[in-house]
């Protein structure tokens, strides 16, 4: 992405749902949350777009096949597992702003955004009319909103595992403001969506 001219660049191979880690079931296997955490932070970091996969979908697992690496249900039955669903929020978020202008921008996050698993992203739009904040986990945070040049913002509370905004508030624009997520620690991943309240915005995801 920071390589000049920048060209589009694809996560095409994010953790596998139901694939073991290391490819030894023994270190146990990813799941919907590792896929969530993996696709929204390379989409959040400039990707324009993400593969999502599955450990027997791959190879079309099957009783009449030979399995690699330790398939745990048929191919059939993957097609209903949360992660390949839940890829689909994600678009549906990513399409109910503008997408055609998004910012990966870092400097939002003013303090919180950990390291490795617990990594946080964010960007804004290139007008500065709203920003997006993926939490892996569930916490605290403090932003930047130094590039917003709102007087009222508009705060929602997207949960990325049911696909919808479970919390929306009016508040009044700082420049550094601190917020909560709904519910906190691993797997209560959420994404911070901030809008200009000047500006008529759908629902995040809808």
């Amino acid at each position: 992405r920071e390589l000049i001219p920048v060209k589009p660049v694809l996560d095409g191979e994010s953790n596998y749902e139901d694939h073991p880690i290391n490819w030894d079931k023994k270190n146990g296997y990813f799941r919907d949350y590792d896929v969530r955490r993996q696709c929204y932070r390379s989409v959040f970091s400039g990707a324009c777009g993400v593969t999502y996969g599955n450990q027997a979908m791959w190879q079309f697992y099957s009783d009449r096949e030979k399995p690699v690496a330790y398939p745990e249900r048929s191919w059939i039955e993957t097609l209903d597992r949360p992660g390949a669903f839940q890829v689909g929020y994600l678009r549906r978020l990513i399409e109910s702003r503008s997408i055609t202008d998004r910012v990966s921008d870092q400097s939002i996050i003013a303090e919180g955004q950990g390291e490795k698993g617990e990594y946080i992203t964010a960007f804004r739009d290139s007008k500065n009319k709203f920003c997006m904040v993926y939490q892996p986990v569930g916490k605290k945070i403090s932003l930047n909103l130094s590039f917003m040049p709102a007087k009222q913002i508009r705060v929602w509370w997207f949960n990325p595992r049911m696909g919808k905004a479970e919390k929306s508030e009016m508040l009044k624009k700082e420049v550094i403001m601190s917020f909560t997520s709904p519910s906190t620690g691993i797997e209560n991943d959420w994404v911070l969506v901030i809008d200009d309240a000047e500006t008529k915005f759908s629902e995040p995801g809808k």
